[in-house]
């Protein structure tokens, strides 16, 4: 039971990802699973419940966490490489319809889910703070919760498609992304973690 839930969750998150909330209809879903519409109600009262249960099943399943099986052996620069290159894979992937829809019809659902996300996404980046500081790869002297809250609010800005903060000639693509994070690293890294990021970005 448990794991068609779970089945049901990823499949909807996959098509309101692909197509946006509002053009898939629980009909889509249900055929899409090759279920009954009455199975996907025994698990979500209504549309709404599911795209909030869907919107759960996300926080919980982040695509890229840097507390991950796959990045506990590396170092604090090379885990943040790793986010950078996880953002330029979505670059290469972009579908704005979900968020748009989410912005839209649902406010309050978007509220709850951009600041949980981004609460997230604090935690991650302090940690890897703390790990490049440990490991003498990241300087000691500056403020943490202001560098987290700077990256916070620029990919805010840079998502966000209601803020006018960038102009029709400013695109989010991989060279811009690749300046934003060396601007970032250099800003933070000791003298050993600028040396280490040049074997890093070399590669």
């Amino acid at each position: 039971m448990e794991s068609q839930k779970q089945k049901i969750l990823e499949t909807t998150h996959n098509l309101f990802f692909q197509c946006g909330i509002r053009s898939v209809s629980m009909d889509d879903i249900s055929k899409d699973l090759s279920i009954s519409k009455k199975t996907l109600y025994q698990y979500f009262k209504t549309k709404n419940d599911l795209i909030e249960q869907v919107l759960n099943w996300v926080l919980k399943n982040p695509k890229f966490n840097f507390q991950s099986e796959k990045l506990k052996n590396l170092n604090a620069i090379e885990c943040y490489w790793k986010f950078h290159q996880f953002i330029i894979e979505i670059l290469g992937n972009p579908h704005h319809s979900f968020d748009y829809d989410l912005n839209k019809y649902h406010p309050e659902l978007a509220l709850t889910f951009k600041t949980k996300k981004m609460e997230m996404f604090k935690a991650d980046l302090i940690m890897n703070l703390n790990q490049g500081i440990k490991e003498g790869l990241y300087r000691d002297d500056f403020d943490k919760d202001i560098i987290s809250n700077l990256l916070i609010r620029l990919y805010l800005g840079l998502w966000n498609q209601n803020l006018a903060v960038y102009n029709q000639d400013d695109k989010f693509t991989e060279s811009f992304h690749r300046e934003l994070t060396l601007y970032h690293l250099h800003g933070i890294c000791s003298i050993k973690g600028v040396e280490y990021l040049k074997t890093v970005t070399d590669q």
